[in-house]
């Protein structure tokens, strides 16, 4: 089975080189496509340079992106990697040999936050328990589904946030999902200007707030906004 690796960037230029590294060092070979929405550092020439595809947006619009990268693809799986995460070796390996079972359409891999705090290893493993015993899947765990299952769901919906989310939730009505080893290497950018239980709590108020139905615009608006107040940067795309 063939494999497709989908990236969205925004003003990636820094963590984005070692991202497309990443998957090209694996021993699966796959085709890599990233998906643009509009960056103004150098992240377009990273992508040309290593990417078999580069797709250019004129607005960052996550779902869109995503979804459009799965329209350009020509994998049977479609993996969906975040730009400031890395694969670790044999992720994509064992990504196929777990879609050869018929009755699974999809899943995501276990993910750990770079850096050397004990915390980092702490958030990993609670995220991770979490992942399994909730079958809630996210984005910086390089999700993945085969193609036909993504089609029979029209993919991403264009939600406000946590498109990601609601995709591994419907990926449960159609079939099976499973929680693999990987793990994934996320950036810790998120918990660098912050305490560190700060964006676990506020993940958790999001993911409550999305099930109890609160409108996703008051859900991104007050999520991105805490983000930029206490990283003094723009939100990543996640």
């Amino acid at each position: 089975m063939s494999i497709s690796v989908i990236v969205p960037t925004l003003d990636e230029e820094h963590l984005l080189s070692a991202c497309l590294s990443s998957v090209r060092s694996q021993s699966v070979s796959a085709q890599l496509i990233v998906v643009d929405g509009g960056s103004s550092d150098g992240t377009q020439a990273i992508a040309r340079a290593q990417a078999d595809l580069v797709i250019e947006l004129d607005a960052p619009a996550l779902a869109e992106q995503l979804n459009v990268g799965a329209s350009r693809a020509t994998g049977d799986i479609l993996v969906f990697l975040h730009a400031d995460c890395q694969l670790t070796d044999g992720c994509l390996e064992r990504i196929q040999t777990i879609c050869k079972h018929a009755n699974i359409i999809g899943g995501a891999l276990t993910m750990h936050i770079q850096g050397n705090r004990a915390s980092y290893k702490m958030l990993s493993f609670c995220g991770n328990v979490y992942c399994r015993l909730t079958g809630t899947l996210f984005g910086d765990r390089a999700m993945f589904i085969r193609r036909p299952a993504f089609e029979t769901l029209h993919g991403f919906r264009p939600l406000p946030i946590m498109c990601d989310v609601d995709l591994s939730h419907r990926m449960k009505r159609i079939g099976k999902t499973r929680l693999i080893p990987g793990p994934v290497l996320s950036s810790s950018r998120k918990f660098d200007h912050e305490p560190v239980w700060l964006s676990p709590l506020l993940i958790l108020w999001a993911l409550a707030a999305f099930r109890l139905g609160v409108p996703g615009e008051r859900i991104r608006d007050r999520y991105y906004e805490s983000y930029a107040h206490r990283s003094g940067r723009k939100a990543p795309l996640k």
